[in-house]
């Protein structure tokens, strides 16, 4: 049986991180506007402005991942960030959890191994890991999960809330927190963090627009932009 049903429990305090980012060309460097939101008691939002030369390649999305790392560093007791750990962290010693709504890359059903994993992998190839998950935790309750596996120096797994998730988080954190922050459905302050870093998504649109024109000295009328 691949589904684990760790005893329900309140969640603990935890922080959420998300963040949004648009690139900016304009002659000969790149501008990258990062803005971060990080949820605690309060919504807090960091902008970051990284210039790189033109032609100079960069892992934009691994360097978001380690900007939100560094903004939350000493936030606790646990914080959890949209989109999987993996591949940007291979191991933290931190209480760090990766949500993913839609995950893309198959992790879990290689790393299970056996019978069970060559079954999940053939649904997988059939639909999604995503939709296997799902088939395992149809009518389970909140907060029931897949065995979790081992991916990369973390642990990887499927979660039931008001959908079916894919999480990671570092050995050291207990199944029980895993699932405490989904037996209400989606963690709250994560969908707080991804509603707001949406909107600054669109805000950053805006300033994508703008901003070469400033630089390039023509005039703008910006409630053409608003």
């Amino acid at each position: 049986d691949l589904v684990v049903r760790p005893i329900p429990a309140d969640p603990p305090d935890y922080s959420a991180v998300d963040s949004g980012y648009v690139a900016v060309e304009y002659r000969y460097f790149k501008l990258y506007i990062i803005d971060i939101v990080v949820v605690k008691n309060k919504i807090y939002n960091k902008t970051i402005f990284l210039n790189i030369k033109k032609n100079e390649k960069i892992n934009i999305n691994r360097k978001a991942r380690e900007l939100e790392l560094r903004e939350i560093e000493g936030e606790g007791p646990y914080v959890l960030l949209d989109g999987p750990l993996t591949p940007y962290v291979g191991w933290t010693d931190r209480p760090i959890v990766g949500v993913s709504k839609d995950p893309v890359a198959p992790r879990y059903g290689r790393a299970l191994g056996g019978e069970a994993g060559e079954w999940f992998e053939e649904i997988s190839a059939l639909a999604s890991e995503l939709y296997a998950a799902e088939l395992l935790l149809r009518g389970e309750p909140y907060g029931a999960m897949l065995k979790p596996v081992k991916v990369s120096g973390l642990r990887g797994t499927y979660v039931k809330g008001d959908s079916v998730f894919y999480v990671e988080f570092p050995g050291h954190v207990p199944e029980e927190v895993v699932a405490s922050f989904f037996r209400h459905g989606y963690p709250v302050k994560l969908r707080i963090a991804h509603k707001y870093a949406r909107i600054t998504r669109e805000y950053l649109n805006t300033v994508k627009t703008i901003l070469p024109r400033l630089l390039g000295g023509a005039s703008n009328r910006y409630r053409d932009y608003l």
